[in-house]
């Protein structure tokens, strides 16, 4: 472990933290960003970087040959800024009025998740400053277009031949060990009426308290199942809109919802839709005339990677070695690129700087220390596994 913190140089880490965060890259802007990327990866003596079209990063230290290789991932496009004030300061300020001790850098994309990728490529050049002797390959991926949802970045390099033997995601965690998340499924729920008069609302069906009764057997008779790990399933609604609307005095014969429902690695689909239609069932039991329907939105898959893998085993070991304990292995509240990783058979895990529930707020900041404790973090993980 001494070794490993000798070899950090915690300035430069937190240097380039900052540069990232001061530089926009909102998805599908990521070039710039991507630049920075590639020139720290060469400054650091990676024997290979280069980036595609899309703007993807790709740093690779390569071993001698008879170990895994380990990939490292994270994103470098952030979330809309909204009304944040100074977005891209990249400001190191006191921690306190964000629930941390000690000094913090503040900025969009600080803690989701530029500091990581920061740990991650300085770790890739703490493990060229201490020259250690590698059996296998380090790969450190740096993805455009995970905000969008959809993978788009690392599927990319996914499909087209990027081969691991295991991985980490280094989405924000606390610097704890986890492994998975939940999947998200967004389903159109649309309820039907009979239009009439709005003075004289008798003369039809409003497809509004239809969609309300929905709501309230969606609260009462809808059942969720739990996870050991991941949590349990959550259900909640995102949106309504109801047609013809009101412009006249018209009761409405339409009303969309859009529900989002957090599904767990066991569930399908096709269960969910079902779900969905046993409950319009269970309504049409006490009210006859209830006309329902539901179709697919969009599906984000569930993560789950069994906590006895070898690499979630490792990095437990590597917390340790850094932090004094494995802490709780635990789960995102939130879906990671970690997901499409795994759906490619590689078996990957998450730890990452930073505190999650502050993504995507005007208080999106990463601890200086984290950042030193996650590269180092890194770095004995790259031991371990490929030393």
């Amino acid at each position: 472990m001494d070794r490993v913190r000798a070899a950090l140089a915690e300035r430069e880490l937190n240097d380039f933290a900052q540069r990232l965060i001061r530089t926009p890259s909102l998805s599908m802007e990521e070039e710039a960003v991507s630049l920075l990327v590639r020139s720290e990866m060469e400054r650091l003596g990676y024997d290979e970087v280069k980036a595609d079209e899309m703007h993807n990063v790709v740093g690779v230290i390569r071993g001698k040959g008879g170990g895994p290789t380990l990939m490292f991932n994270g994103h470098i496009d952030h979330a809309g800024v909204g009304e944040m004030p100074e977005p891209f300061s990249g400001r190191e300020v006191d921690g306190a009025p964000f629930g941390h001790d000690g000094p913090v850098i503040h900025g969009r994309g600080a803690c989701d998740m530029k500091g990581a990728v920061a740990a991650m490529v300085h770790a890739g050049g703490m493990i060229r400053r201490m020259g250690a002797a590698l059996a296998g390959d380090v790969l450190v991926t740096c993805v455009a277009r995970e905000e969008m949802a959809r993978g788009e970045g690392i599927r990319r390099l996914l499909e087209g031949g990027l081969k691991a033997d295991f991985a980490v995601s280094g989405e924000a965690s606390g610097l704890n060990v986890y492994v998975g998340h939940r999947g998200k499924f967004e389903a159109k729920i649309v309820t039907r009426g009979v239009t009439t008069h709005g003075g004289y609302p008798q003369g039809g069906v409003n497809a509004i308290f239809q969609m309300n009764r929905f709501f309230n057997a969606l609260l009462t008779a809808y059942p969720l199942p739990k996870h050991d790990f991941l949590g349990a399933a959550t259900v909640t609604v995102l949106d309504i809109c109801a047609s013809p609307g009101a412009l006249t005095p018209i009761v409405p014969d339409r009303c969309e919802a859009i529900v989002d429902r957090r599904f767990l690695p066991e569930e399908t689909e096709d269960e969910i839709l079902e779900g969905f239609r046993r409950l319009f069932q269970s309504i049409r039991e006490t009210d006859p005339g209830f006309k329902a329907e539901v179709e697919s939105r969009k599906w984000f898959p569930a993560m789950f990677t069994d906590p006895d893998e070898p690499v979630v085993r490792a990095m437990l070991r590597a917390r340790e070695a850094v932090l004094g304990s494995t802490g709780k292995v635990g789960a995102w509240y939130f879906g990671v690129d970690g997901t499409f990783i795994n759906e490619a058979g590689i078996p990957c895990v998450g730890l990452g700087p930073g505190n999650e529930y502050l993504a995507h707020t005007p208080k999106d900041v990463v601890p200086v220390k984290h950042l030193a404790d996650a590269a180092a973090i890194y770095t004995e993980l790259i031991l371990d596994m490929c030393g």
